[in-house]
C-alpha cells in the first residue's frame, strides 16, 4: 500500500537549464543525418513502434554527455536526494529527443511491467528515479500526463521535472500538435528502493 501523497513526490523546478545550455544542446539538432527512431522495450527486447511511440533519438557527442552527467548529478544533489533522503547508486546516460508534429509516447512507468502470468508486478529496468528537462516552449500539445494522479503538466523551457520511476507514476505524452518538442530524460538508480528511503508522514528521519 502506498504510504505517501504521490503528488508531494513530483519535483517541479523552472529555469534549471540555463540559456546558454540549451543553446548548445540545441545546435546539435541540426545534422540531421544521425537522427534515429526511440525504441520501446518489451520482452523481445528493444523494438521501434511509432503506434506506441513515435519520438526522435539525437546523438549526444561525448564531451555533452560528460557535461550533461555532470548537470544530472547536481541535480541529484540538489533537489533528489534531499526530496526523497536516498544516495546515489547508477546514473543511466541521457536520451535527447524530439517529438516532431504527432510525436507522442503512449502509457507507460520506467521501470515496472505487469506479468500477466504471475498477475504481479515486476522490475524490468533498475530505474528509481525519472529526470524529464524541457529544452523549448515553442509547440503546441506535448503534455505530459500522470494519468492514474489525474495532473497534466504543461513543459516549459528550462523546466526540470522529477519523479519516481515506478508503476505509481505512470504517465504518457499528449501528441504534439505544432512545432517540435525538444526533451533530455535520464534516470538514476539509488542505493535503496525510495519507498524505504522516503521520510514517512509525520515521522522524524533524525
Amino acid at each position: 500500500m502506498m504510504l505517501y501523497n504521490p503528488y508531494d513526490l513530483i519535483i517541479i523546478k523552472e529555469d534549471v537549464v540555463p540559456q546558454e545550455h540549451i543553446d548548445e544542446l540545441m545546435l546539435l539538432t541540426n545534422n540531421s543525418t544521425d537522427v534515429t527512431q526511440a525504441t520501446v522495450v518489451d520482452k523481445g527486447g528493444h523494438k521501434k513502434d511509432k503506434s506506441i511511440r513515435d519520438t526522435l533519438w539525437y546523438p549526444i557527442p561525448e564531451k555533452e554527455s560528460y557535461e550533461l552527467e555532470l548537470a544530472i548529478a547536481s541535480c541529484f544533489k540538489n533537489y533528489v536526494g534531499p526530496k526523497y533522503n536516498c544516495q546515489f547508486k547508477a546514473y543511466d546516460p541521457v536520451q535527447f529527443l524530439g517529438y516532431p508534429v504527432g510525436g507522442h509516447y503512449k502509457g507507460h512507468n520506467d521501470s515496472e511491467a505487469f506479468n500477466l502470468e504471475t498477475r504481479q508486478w515486476e522490475i524490468t529496468m533498475n530505474r528509481d528515479v525519472s529526470f524529464l528537462f524541457y529544452l523549448n516552449s515553442e509547440f503546441g500539445g506535448g503534455e505530459l500526463e500522470f494519468y492514474d494522479l489525474g495532473l497534466t503538466i504543461k513543459p516549459k523551457k528550462g523546466m526540470m521535472i522529477a519523479f519516481p520511476s515506478y508503476k505509481e507514476f505512470a504517465h504518457k505524452v499528449h501528441p504534439v500538435t505544432w512545432g517540435h518538442r525538444y526533451t533530455l530524460v535520464s534516470w538514476v538508480q539509488t542505493q535503496k528502493h525510495l519507498y524505504d528511503t522516503i521520510p514517512r508522514p509525520g515521522i522524524s528521519t533524525h
